[in-house]
């Protein structure tokens, strides 16, 4: 295929350099050393994928370490974005220190959610939170939003809320709508809560501002909501994430000495992700270097993907990077993928801030500096080369037919070569689905036709847990289930199925079925705690082997213990579990993360028994509860060699893959027309888009703009149309060797064509 993108040409390759700055030669280019020759002020680095970002963020602050010599109690305080990205930097720096002959110390690193933690625990009182405030996260905070919404829709205005269905829907149409409503009523109430906080308005501000200004039902509605949400956790003594980064803010306004303290005591501030910044990020970054003003940001703005999410928004670290005041640096040297595929990749943004049919997006999707360019012969990232390259576009009759051929696609390439990895890529979890459906018909097909004898797994579902994290969240769960329910012979059976399956003990020679109805029939309190008198664990009628019988004390006597260790607290308890069944640093992270969580999750509800906790535990497992969901690369995920991938292009920032299949690049998901149809209208509420109406009044009630438009829904599109061509390029990018981009002619009835971005480049 002759690719459109030729005609944009990757720039000439700039040589990389020698340096011995830390105890040993290594190689830094050009542009990392001017970021490594920093030495105070503010600086902006956009990093292009795969430049090294991360490692050259960790270079600059051990050359900080090295070359100043800072006060005793001073650090420098790095701030990024997951938890795994807060080890991965820590490992980094900790071994650059070792190797140049240097003392692990003198800095620190958090997310920002830790940074403020760590200030709201230290002055609770400048804070304006409790001593002893307790904490909402993914599994302890749950059910304080789905407790404000039920109680807006049945206590505070349920004819109010039924007044938006209309009325002569027969009753299997209404309770279909009523459903829609809902759940687009929860959306509402999380835009405008997290905007709310965000922008660092109580609910009782938010009101004010509403007043009797003529503010749509869809506002009011939210703020209705964040008033209740905001009831549930002040009465609890709780802050959520946006209450603790706040507090965080009021601890450093409410006492200049002591954020002077602390901005002296961070003598120097390295942000990495900060195209994912968020406006309480930046305030209590930039109250911290106020004085010293050393401050040095680290992201690409054309992988700011998180605005869906999060009320982050790229403009903050563009806007950063044009001060007069602000260094802005590139790293645009990237070895990831073949210069094929990097042309690619400028395309769409040259295309973008050029030609885009919308003008206002030319200015808010892409930014056309610096482009990627690929690394000089010698670099210790080769690019791929230009002839294992591989770009093509394949439609398909419909969406189940793509699917389809994809997944079998897909199977083929990996089941040939073993040594590649592969990712099937996709837009929506529905999507994903399927692509996992079909995935697995073929895994059964073949298996039973022996063509993958010797093979574990064909494919692996990351759509929404990870699988680190579900098989974690898996023998975690069923250990503590156990634990609740010491007698129940199934109950050890489900735990001993789990640890087979994260690899801690071999299944055994007796069939599944036979080791279930042998476990139901022991007496488990003998064989977990054996009297001296021996007695027997298993009625005289059972016959039973002496292999059998080990493998059933084996798994008591292992189970004991952590049934004696069901009295300590459930962190405690889950902790000692994972001690004993997990080996890699990863999954013991993963497993401190849950801990923490369930002990949160006790404190906020005290009525939570053991049995509960290990629900919440399974309930991650089976993908029914999110954890550490909003990448992959957070829970440590690492692509296999032979083995599809399955996940988002969302969640797949940050990974790289030598075959990527993009499916779904159609104009319904990549849309480029702000007056088209678009996903999330409901057509009862006249097409309207209820939740983003909500954040955009809200937004324009806060900061008036002059000559803003008057159509806050089109307004809100052309957002999603310039986040959608990001998620694009970060698709594009995820590709070393081959990008197979598909779509379907037809797709819910309805016509189907290649997103008009991929039609212009390739």
């Amino acid at each position: 295929m002759v690719c459109k993108a030729d005609r944009w040409q990757a720039a000439t390759p700039v040589k990389i350099t020698l340096a011995s700055n830390f105890g040993k030669t290594i190689m830094i280019r050009p542009e990392q050393q001017r970021i490594l020759e920093y030495r105070g002020g503010k600086m902006a680095v956009s990093a292009v994928p795969g430049s090294g970002k991360t490692h050259t963020l960790a270079l600059l602050a051990v050359e900080l370490l090295r070359s100043r010599d800072l006060s005793p109690d001073a650090e420098i305080l790095v701030v990024t974005f997951t938890n795994s990205a807060v080890d991965n930097i820590r490992a980094r720096i900790r071994k650059m220190l070792a190797e140049a002959n240097l003392p692990d110390g003198g800095y620190r690193v958090y997310t920002l959610h830790g940074l403020a933690f760590s200030i709201v625990r230290e002055h609770a009182d400048l804070a304006g939170a409790e001593h002893d405030f307790r904490l909402d996260d993914e599994i302890s905070g749950r059910g304080a939003m789905p407790d404000a919404l039920n109680g807006f829709i049945n206590i505070d205005a349920p004819d109010f809320w039924r007044s938006f269905i209309p009325g002569d829907l027969s009753q299997a149409r209404r309770l279909q709508v009523e459903e829609s409503w809902r759940e687009a009523t929860r959306k509402i109430g999380t835009e405008v809560t997290r905007l709310a906080k965000n922008l660092r308005l109580t609910p009782a501000d938010v009101q004010k501002l509403i007043g009797p200004a003529d503010a749509s039902s869809f506002l009011r509605i939210g703020a209705a909501i964040y008033q209740r949400y905001q009831n549930i956790l002040t009465m609890g003594g709780r802050l959520d994430y946006d209450d603790l980064i706040w507090g965080a803010i009021r601890a450093l306004d409410n006492s200049d000495g002591y954020r002077a303290a602390l901005g002296k005591r961070y003598q120097f501030i390295l942000e990495d992700e900060a195209q994912d910044s968020t406006p309480l990020q930046e305030q209590i970054l930039g109250r911290l270097s106020r004085d010293h003003g050393n401050w040095v940001r680290v992201g690409d703005p054309n992988q700011a993907i998180m605005t869906t999410f999060t009320a982050s928004d790229v403009r903050f670290f563009r806007e950063f990077a044009r001060r007069e005041d602000v260094t802005s640096l590139p790293l645009s040297l990237s070895g990831r993928s073949a210069p094929k595929i990097i042309a690619l990749a400028n395309a769409l943004v040259d295309w973008a801030v050029t030609s885009h049919p919308e003008p206002a997006i030319r200015a808010m999707a892409l930014t056309a500096a610096p482009k990627i360019h690929p690394t000089e012969p010698g670099d210790p990232q080769p690019n791929p080369p230009d002839a294992e390259a591989r770009i093509h576009v394949q439609p398909y009759a419909d969406t189940e037919t793509e699917v389809q051929k994809i997944a079998r696609h897909a199977a083929e390439f990996v089941l040939a070569n073993t040594s590649r990895t592969c990712a099937v890529l996709v837009p929506t979890n529905w999507m994903g689905d399927k692509a996992v459906e079909h995935l697995g018909a073929v895994e059964e097909a073949w298996r039973e036709q022996g063509k993958l004898a010797g093979r574990q797994t064909l494919y692996q579902d990351q759509l929404k847990n990870s699988s680190n994290v579900r098989d974690v969240a898996m023998a975690l769960g069923q250990a503590v289930r156990f634990c609740a329910a010491p007698t129940s012979g199934v109950a050890l059976f489900d735990l001993r199925e789990a640890l087979v399956g994260i690899g801690y003990m071999r299944a055994g020679a007796t069939s599944d079925k036979r080791l279930k109805t042998l476990l139901n029939s022991t007496m488990l309190e003998r064989a977990m705690f054996p009297s001296p008198a021996a007695e027997p664990i298993l009625p005289p009628n059972v016959e039973i082997s002496e292999d059998e019988i080990r493998q059933i004390e084996h798994l008591a006597q292992m189970a004991q213990k952590w049934v004696r260790a069901s009295m300590l607290p459930v962190d405690q308890l889950v902790l000692t579990i994972a001690q004993d069944i997990l080996a890699k640093e990863n999954d013991l992270a993963i497993a401190h993360s849950l801990a923490v969580s369930l002990r949160r999750a006790a404190a906020n509800t005290p009525s939570l028994q053991l049995k509960d906790m290990a629900e919440i535990l399974l309930d991650i497992a089976y993908n029914r509860q999110k954890f550490m969901s909003s990448a992959l690369i957070e829970a440590g995920f690492e692509p296999i060699p032979g083995v599809i991938t399955v996940t988002t292009m969302h969640k797949a920032k940050g990974l790289e893959w030598d075959r990527v299949y993009l499916l779904g690049v159609d104009r319904q998901e990549f849309p480029h027309d702000a007056d088209a149809d678009f996903r999330g209208q409901q057509w009862y509420l006249g097409g309207a888009d209820p939740a983003t109406i909500a954040r955009k009044e809200l937004e324009r009630l806060v900061s008036p703009l002059p000559n803003a438009q008057a159509d806050l829904e089109r307004e809100a599109r052309l957002e999603y149309i310039a986040e959608r061509l990001r998620l694009l390029y970060v698709g594009i990018t995820r590709a070393k060797r081959e990008l197979i981009v598909s779509y379907a002619k037809e797709r819910s009835g309805k016509p189907g064509a290649l997103a008009l971005a991929v039609q212009e480049i390739v």
